[in-house]
């Protein structure tokens, strides 16, 4: 049930972050002009900066209180496996392996007896239920 409640919150986090996207894409086509994504260079840039975007509203969320507003809906804390709030060392690692290893690394959420991704393992993070958090610094 618990990697169902993940997968759910994800796909929240998803839709939400299909919004911020939209509209953080008017003031890129607004300075690039129409036809920007004729140009390779302007593509390349536009992705880099929706990474940027992913990024950040990602990090925010789990080193703020490891909580996307997904998680939130669901009951669920992003925490250290020591039960602290995530530090921007973990946050960075899970980011950038959870892209890296995309979608191969959520077949352990299925697979491991923990219900962990792969990029939790490899960040030292684990997703549990809010009221199992400890106070955290």
């Amino acid at each position: 049930m618990q990697a169902f409640k993940i997968l759910f919150a994800f796909l929240y986090d998803l839709l939400l972050l299909c919004a911020v996207w939209f509209i953080a894409t008017l003031p890129f086509v607004l300075w690039q002009g129409p036809g920007f994504q004729e140009r390779p260079t302007a593509l390349l840039a536009f992705q880099v900066y929706l990474l940027a975007i992913t990024y950040v509203y990602l990090t925010y969320f789990w080193v703020l209180n490891g909580q996307t507003p997904g998680l939130r809906v669901w009951h669920l804390r992003l925490i250290r496996q020591d039960n602290y709030i995530m530090t921007r060392h973990n946050a960075n690692l899970r980011f950038i392996t959870g892209i890296l290893l995309f979608p191969i690394g959520w077949i352990g959420l299925f697979l491991s007896p923990q219900k962990q991704t792969l990029q939790d393992l490899i960040s030292k993070t684990k997703i549990v239920p809010s009221q199992k958090m400890e106070s955290a610094q």
